[in-house]
């Protein structure tokens, strides 16, 4: 779901403002906790991979224009996750990890491809921010690990939440997949904190139009080829998920759904699922009596970790913008 590319840009100019830093504390156990502390007057490195996608130049824009000194790393100006000691270089003196880096689709390249930058690329981007001391690693998955876009599978229930059964078997999903499980299992042994990000379809500004525009011209267009449950995520609020996975204090490892909290379509979300999904059950009918139109996605992982909520919504800000 999410549109990410594999690719490194040049370092950003550094930002100096006041910014969220951290210093690693004594923890309990084996393993050092993240705490966060206010410094003044100086920037904190991050590198982010993928950073010339669609997805990625959002993210690494928002968070330089949030005082970060951004550190790029893309495949549009020759930088690949499967080189570890590029990957390795590009992260000495970071703070922390946005990796998006990645072949977003199972179009995007034959299914060993995608599994070696994917899976290999993450255990590079991985590796090295334990090499370079980071605090860290925000990984993009996507909401596609539990195996319910495209047509794969229906879910088990609405709405859909970060404890749904992942059963994505596709290249990409798997992927995701395995991404997760290599997140959780660096956390456990390093110490260094994960936080795995499972963005819906993201859109631009534009593609609000686009959406109105198609379903105009094609009524059956917002259910076919497949009916995604008219689940999306506007990049903005995905770079500001972003930001604040970086900026609460963090430890161990999470993962978080990143959906609008309105359902994009023509009908409200019950009568959507009832007709596009009648099998599935609704186990928050309140959910739906409080708001119709409420996302068939339930991203309270994000709100509680991360402290985020969606701002855009459809179909108010697609008349807006």
């Amino acid at each position: 779901m999410p549109s990410n590319t594999r690719c490194h840009s040049p370092a950003a100019a550094p930002y100096r403002q006041r910014v969220l830093a951290y210093e690693w504390a004594a923890g309990l156990g084996h393993h050092p906790i993240v705490v966060a502390i206010w410094r003044d007057d100086e920037g904190v490195r991050v590198l982010v991979t993928g950073d010339r996608g669609a997805v990625g130049v959002r993210v690494a824009g928002f968070l330089a224009s949030r005082g970060y000194d951004v550190t790029g790393f893309d495949l549009a100006h020759g930088a690949d996750v499967l080189d570890l000691s590029a990957v390795s270089r590009a992260v000495r003196g970071c703070t922390a990890v946005v990796h998006l880096a990645a072949l977003a689709h199972d179009n995007a390249g034959s299914p060993e491809q995608i599994m070696a930058v994917n899976v290999l690329g993450t255990w590079h981007v991985l590796l090295a921010a334990e090499a370079a001391g980071a605090d860290r690693v925000i990984c993009f998955s996507s909401a596609q690990v539990f195996g319910i876009a495209e047509g794969e599978r229906l879910p088990d229930y609405f709405p859909v939440d970060d404890t749904h059964p992942r059963r994505a078997m596709r290249p990409y999903g798997l992927s995701k997949r395995l991404t997760e499980d290599l997140c959780e299992g660096f956390t456990a042994r390093t110490g260094i904190a994960t936080m795995c990000l499972r963005p819906v379809a993201v859109w631009d500004e534009a593609q609000y139009r686009r959406v109105q525009d198609r379903w105009r011209a094609q009524p059956d267009s917002e259910w076919k080829p497949f009916w995604e449950y008219g689940a999306f995520v506007d990049v903005r609020d995905v770079a500001a998920a972003v930001h604040q996975a970086l900026s609460v204090p963090l430890a161990g490892h999470h993962r978080a759904l990143l959906c609008a909290a309105g359902i994009a379509a023509t009908a409200p979300s019950l009568q959507m699922a009832a007709r596009l999904a009648g099998a599935v059950q609704v186990t928050d009918l309140g959910r739906y009596r409080a708001d119709p139109w409420a996302a068939l996605i339930d991203c309270s992982a994000a709100a509680t970790v991360l402290g985020w909520q969606p701002a855009r919504q459809w179909p108010r800000l697609a008349q807006d913008t």
